[in-house]
């Protein structure tokens, strides 16, 4: 169980309370600015405390980061019932209320200023109780972490204040040259400063250099291909160009110990010990291949791939522990909490915007018709769990015949032969609740991705083979379309797609989405072709918008005239009503 109880127990002791009762909380612990951190207990709790937001946001999956993008990219619809508005906006660019993605953006602050005050507090500790090496450490997972939230809220919204102290200061918002040149100079010193070990000499679920210098080129890729610009220029002089982010992901695939795992499948926890011997499409396929698959993760064990993952627990509860269970397994599981035997192996949930348009699978299978990862990335209900309830309460919009199965719940029997509603049940004595139990992790970063970044930027096909060769794929030469295949095929559903379609250019990410339009989906039962849900179509609000969201309005009004909303949602654009039959 160790991967379970990765440093919970820390994290608990902050989570749940704001950044100024994170620093400010005499009356109840005697700990403020002025005492804290003093031990090596207290530094501890201080780096926990960062982590502890990412776990805290996904309290409420509509309004997190990772939804959003998912359901804004072409591989998901914003299905749901049809009062989960949320999901429907994100569809199409659109916004229900002035404070959609409040949560969003206050969680993303909150890491943002934990952070800060790490960096600005970490040097303060005497040696004596902090060796010099585990201060360089901390302040190295302080500034990827700063780095990871600025770099989110630059994509979701643009132009965002740029707060690198704990100062109470009101600033404007900041332009995307320094809010991008900040976040390089901030992985860079990461890179420098956090230990030049293995992954495994490293404790799971922590930033490690390795992880900083991948997310350095999901960075530049992204800002040289969106904005258009050559190189990310520092804030104290100097850039970070190709040939550095080159160097780095050399650095990574030679040294930082992580590989890919042996298959797949292999990656998600459909193949986990307690579940996999009655899973008839893992049967098949093993019974086909030869292969005998286990879950990378089965039993605690630490995933060779993973390189960055938010990390869920056994120790989950109502309120402010609730963010400790995976919820995302809970919102993309199958809607309706029906029968667990109509739905097995997959888990029953809220069943919201993780349907997969026809348009993927149909271009998944002209594209690369042997490839095994399209069915270990999606759930063909019709095939896999034929007794599943469409329209089960009656109110399911955007749903198709194909789902995600990458981030599903997984069930599993207990001895006595009644499902569960996860495996975590059976294989780690979690409590049996539908909305708790689920506590795989959600990847951020894996070493797939390192691998095609690293042919992206060389144009050096033997990277990409490498993947395509774990998936018994043919190698292929460089070109743009191949990355751009591979990508999308081997990352599916793992959050990379808004951003990679919207940095391949306007024209690719519009003729993407328009794929949309027109596929099957079911509305309340009845099979119709998808509209867009907007009357201007996915490329006018792409057009509009650039696949930006609206800022809070709450965080304008406290700006003071500071921060202005996002074109596109500007006096009353881009509302969204709510469904209609």
């Amino acid at each position: 169980m160790k991967r379970i109880i990765y440093f919970v127990a820390a994290a608990l002791m902050v989570a749940g309370s704001g950044c100024e009762d994170f620093l400010l909380q005499e009356p109840l612990t005697q700990k403020t600015s002025d005492n804290y951190p003093q031990t090596a207990a207290d530094a501890a709790q201080m780096m926990a405390g960062i982590y502890t937001t990412m776990n805290n946001e996904q309290r409420f999956v509509d309004k997190s980061y990772f939804f959003a993008v998912e359901v804004a990219s072409d591989e998901k619809l914003g299905g749901g019932g049809a009062g989960d508005t949320k999901a429907q906006a994100y569809e199409c660019f659109q916004y229900t209320g002035p404070d959609m993605l409040d949560h969003m953006w206050e969680q993303h602050y909150e890491g943002i200023h934990r952070a800060n005050y790490a960096i600005e507090n970490i040097g303060l500790i005497s040696d004596e109780v902090l060796s010099p090496g585990v201060k360089d450490q901390y302040k190295g997972e302080a500034l990827f972490l700063r780095a990871w939230f600025f770099y989110r809220l630059a994509t979701v919204f643009g132009e965002v204040p740029l707060k690198i102290s704990t100062e109470a200061i009101n600033l404007p918002a900041a332009s995307a040259s320094d809010i991008y040149g900040q976040i390089a100079a901030d992985l860079k010193n990461a890179i420098d400063l956090l230990p030049d070990v293995s992954y495994d000499q490293t404790q799971d679920g922590r930033a490690t250099k390795w992880a900083a210098e991948a997310l350095m080129a999901r960075v530049y890729l992204f800002y040289t291909g969106f904005y258009g610009a050559a190189d990310i220029a520092l804030p104290e002089g100097g850039t970070v160009t190709k040939a550095n982010i080159e160097t780095w992901l050399q650095d990574c695939i030679t040294n930082s110990g992580h590989t890919l795992v042996n298959d797949f499948h292999e990656l998600w926890p459909y193949t986990n010990s307690e579940t996999i011997d009655e899973y008839q499409y893992i049967q098949d396929y093993m019974a086909e291949t030869g292969k005998n698959l286990t879950y990378a993760s089965d039993n605690g064990a630490r995933n060779p791939e993973s390189m960055f993952a938010l990390k869920f627990s056994t120790f989950s509860d109502w309120g402010v522990k609730r963010g400790y269970s995976n919820q995302y397994q809970l919102y993309y599981a199958l809607r309706g909490l029906q029968n667990l035997e109509n739905t097995y192996p997959f888990a029953g949930g809220w069943g919201q915007g993780n349907s997969v348009p026809e348009s993927l699978v149909d271009q998944w299978l002209a594209d690369e018709p042997d490839d095994p990862r399209l069915w270990a990335s999606i759930i063909d209900i019709s095939s896999e769990v034929p007794e599943y309830n469409i329209n089960h309460w009656g109110d399911h919009v955007l749903e198709s015949n194909w789902w995600g199965k990458k981030y599903n719940g997984v069930t599993a029997r207990n001895e006595s032969g009644a499902l569960m509603n996860d495996y975590s049940v059976v294989m780690y004595d979690n409590n049996d609740n539908n909305q708790l139990s689920h506590c795989d992790d959600l990847i951020f970063i894996r070493y797939a991705d390192v691998l095609l970044m690293m042919s992206e930027i060389t144009e050096d096909a033997s990277y990409m083979n490498q993947v395509r060769d774990r998936a018994d794929l043919p190698p292929v030469t460089y070109s743009l379309e191949n990355i751009q295949k591979e990508r999308q095929y081997e990352l599916a559903f793992e959050g990379l797609r808004w951003n990679d379609m919207r940095r391949w250019g306007d024209q690719y990410a519009k003729t993407a989405l328009e794929s949309q339009v027109g596929v099957p989906v079911y509305n309340k039962g009845v099979l119709e072709p998808n509209e867009a849900l907007h009357s201007t179509g996915y490329s006018g609000r792409y057009d509009a918008t650039k696949g930006f969201f609206p800022i809070p309005q709450s965080q304008i009004d406290m700006s003071e005239g500071l921060l202005e909303q996002v074109d596109g949602y500007q006096n009353g654009e881009g509302l969204y009503s709510g469904w209609t039959d």
